[in-house]
């Protein structure tokens, strides 16, 4: 068998990320329904090509690398409380973040956290808490969050 070069592999990888990415941001599948014969029918990988560079569904995180943590940022608004709030209820409007958020929060809050998610919720909490202060991240930012979960249970 020819060996394959780092670039290939890489390509592979990529192939794989995409696929994840397309999976997580579907309101039909997210995390929770996203299956290696899934990834395996969208790339068309044998599920030991893609077990060889992710060994467990968890694994599949790995490669977002804040790709959709950036879902959430750049759809906020942080220039005031009030933007902030408006863009927030705007952007629970758009699959995509609704997607992200319920990955985020189902990662907070399953037993073992994911780090990255862990990582993410923090720097999101001081980012808003730099920005527009103490009482939106600790009044508002929960607030906000609970209209989310109540529209995601709902939908």
């Amino acid at each position: 068998m020819a060996r394959v070069t780092p670039e290939e592999s890489q390509k592979t990888r990529q192939k794989i990320a995409d696929a994840v990415i397309n999976c997580l941001l579907d309101p039909q599948i997210g995390y929770e329904k996203m299956t290696y014969s899934r990834i395996q029918s969208i790339t068309g990988l044998s599920r030991g090509g893609i077990l060889n560079h992710f060994n467990k569904k968890e694994e599949f995180l790995s490669v977002l690398d804040g790709k959709l943590f950036d879902t959430i940022l750049t759809s906020l608004d942080f220039s005031s409380r009030e933007a902030f709030i408006e863009s927030f209820e705007a952007a629970n409007q758009k699959p995509e973040f609704k997607a992200v958020l319920l990955l985020l929060i189902t990662n907070l809050s399953c037993d073992i956290t994911s780090q990255k998610a862990l990582e993410s919720w923090i720097k999101l909490e001081q980012l808003i808490e730099d920005k527009l202060g103490t009482s939106v991240k600790e009044y508002d930012l929960p607030r906000l969050l609970g209209r989310s979960c109540s529209m995601i249970v709902t939908s």
